[in-house]
């Protein structure tokens, strides 16, 4: 099992946990601020098998496409 620390733009955060679960994967959302700015981020820690961290990171990284980032 890995566990997956993803930091995502709020904005994206509502569409990153939906693709998630439509995909079968749950995760615990935590609310952040990163440093420059302070602008608002949305943290993701999502536990899965060894054979499925690049899904969720391709799927991660397909939302943020997506949405311009």
């Amino acid at each position: 099992m890995k566990l997956i620390f993803a930091v995502v733009n709020k904005d994206d955060s509502h569409a990153v946990s939906r693709t998630l679960t439509k995909n079968g994967f749950y995760a615990t959302k935590l609310a952040s601020t990163g440093g420059f700015l302070s602008s608002g981020n949305t943290t993701f820690m999502i536990c899965t098998q060894d054979s499925k961290v690049d899904i969720v990171i391709e799927l991660i990284a397909a939302v943020q496409q997506a949405a311009g980032h």
